[in-house]
């Protein structure tokens, strides 16, 4: 069956980050609509504009926009795939995973900008794209953008076993991330269980380190 996928970007990236897998997805048959930058509110209303339940799949931070908008839709959502992302139904924050993740060196390459108050991340190449080849990750590296401090800009909405927790959802773990450790990966998939749990040789960005991995892990997840 061919599916409308809704590739949500994470925090520094943008809609370019899944150009890879939105081209396999779509030789594959599928539909992929992929926002650039898009707030909550013009999120929400995209995934209500379907016609039909949407497979979403949210990479890095946009895990936890994602669980919001299952929570919220959850009738509008045919599956939730978290790419190396954060799975936090519990209240737990994405400082608070970092933070005991000893595999992960993001924290250690965060700049902030005393007067702007933005973030941005020192040698990318190391700390996300690790596993892809050198042009690939000079090109990304070239492309990311500052972001305030923070987490997303997300309504407070709590996670329910009976509107998120219908929600078929996976996991794919990353298992070459260095900003988001695979134990801390496998952490969160192991509290919240998901129906399958897909394993790439892949970094932070597994759009482009693994992109055909990834998109087989999506089409045989729907």
């Amino acid at each position: 069956m061919n599916h409308t996928f809704l590739l949500v970007h994470a925090r520094w990236h943008g809609a370019w980050c899944w150009d890879r897998v939105a081209d396999l997805l779509r030789r594959d048959g599928h539909e992929v609509l992929v926002p650039d930058r898009l707030g909550f509110a013009q999120l929400t209303a995209l995934l209500e504009a379907q016609d039909r339940p949407v497979p979403l799949v949210g990479h890095s931070s946009s895990g936890m926009t994602i669980s919001a908008l299952a929570e919220l839709l959850p009738d509008r959502v045919h599956l939730l795939a978290y790419a190396t992302a954060f799975l936090l139904p519990g209240g737990e924050t994405p400082r608070e995973v970092i933070g005991a993740d000893t595999e992960s060196i993001l924290t250690e390459h965060l700049v902030t900008d005393e007067r702007t108050g933005l973030v941005t991340v020192r040698a990318p190449e190391e700390v996300f794209f690790g596993a892809c080849t050198a042009e690939d990750a000079a090109w990304a590296a070239k492309r990311l953008v500052p972001e305030p401090a923070g987490p997303p800009d997300l309504p407070a909405v709590a996670l329910t076993a009976e509107r998120f927790g219908r929600v078929p959802r996976v996991y794919l773990e990353c298992l070459a991330d260095r900003a988001l450790g695979p134990s801390a990966q496998r952490r969160m998939y192991t509290a919240t269980p998901c129906r399958a749990v897909y394993r790439l040789p892949a970094d932070h960005a597994p759009f482009l380190s693994a992109p055909r991995q990834l998109a087989e892990a999506l089409a045989n997840a729907t």
